[in-house]
């Protein structure tokens, strides 16, 4: 699935003369009253788009606030089930094919990603935009229910990602390999691959060591027929972004870390 973005509109005034802490308040207590409607993300994805690039000329600790604040709303309402869902007709996961690549994703969050609170932000990021602006193919979805075809202890969830590789190594199983995860930005891609998304925000540093071992088990271990060579990062497949890192293919040593991670999978490959 190509990520449909909604257009800008001009219901927003400008952040540059309004404190974006007030406005994004005023904007939660309008918002509160429009979630429970099928197709409440027509007016709230726009506004939500608009605050973001508004408040991209305020500093990054004042950026951080206003998204943790941001998805905080999100998070809140989408665990107490105050979102309208729906349960489509499309299948999405219908269109899996067999797994031939593995792309490396950062959250671009700080560690500690709850998984509650990554559905509510692809909520946001991915599945909102999408079905207020989506592809030719699907444009019947526009106004209908939103939906993932996901769910977990009945719970319908909007991961993008396989795995979540947290900075001690610890990995968590997010999506099945049967199901389709909307992370490359390419439905193409997303329908013959796994993403393995690192627990942090890596835009200027590494993962740690533990990550990157446990990110080339993962690979070794579940996807051994996967060529070294279609062990890819995200910033590969879809030139839009630099995820998983601006270090991932070239750093100030040389080689980006991405050596480092095919390093490691061709070293347990070649332990017998």
């Amino acid at each position: 699935m190509i990520r449909g973005h909604a257009p800008k509109n001009n219901l927003l005034p400008s952040y540059l003369d309004i404190n974006p802490f007030k406005h994004l308040s005023e904007a939660k207590s309008r918002w509160e009253h429009l979630i429970s409607h099928p197709a409440w993300y027509l007016t709230v994805i726009p506004e939500v788009q608009s605050f973001l690039g508004e408040i991209e000329h305020q500093s990054r600790a004042t950026r951080t606030a206003c998204k943790r604040e941001l998805y905080n709303f999100f998070e809140f309402h989408l665990s107490a089930g105050d979102f309208a869902l729906g349960r489509g007709t499309r299948e999405f996961d219908a269109e899996r094919l067999p797994i031939d690549t593995v792309v490396i994703h950062h959250t671009s969050n700080p560690k500690g990603l709850s998984t509650v609170r990554l559905s509510a932000i692809e909520l946001v990021r991915l599945y909102g935009p999408y079905f207020a602006n989506p592809s030719p193919q699907d444009r019947s979805l526009k106004g209908k229910r939103i939906f993932s075809g996901h769910e977990r202890d009945g719970k319908q969830v909007f991961w993008p990602y396989h795995w979540l590789i947290r900075n001690n190594g610890q990995a968590e199983r997010l999506l099945l390999d049967s199901e389709i995860g909307w992370h490359a930005g390419n439905w193409n891609i997303n329908c013959q691959s796994v993403g393995l998304a690192f627990d942090d925000d890596l835009e200027f540093r590494e993962p740690s060591n533990d990550a990157l071992d446990a990110a080339a088990q993962i690979v070794r271990r579940n996807y051994p027929s996967v060529p070294i060579e279609r062990v890819v990062g995200h910033r590969e497949v879809n030139g839009k972004t630099s995820c998983p890192s601006k270090l991932f293919l070239a750093s100030t040593r040389g080689k980006g870390w991405k050596g480092d991670l095919i390093h490691a999978i061709e070293r347990i490959r070649n332990v017998r």
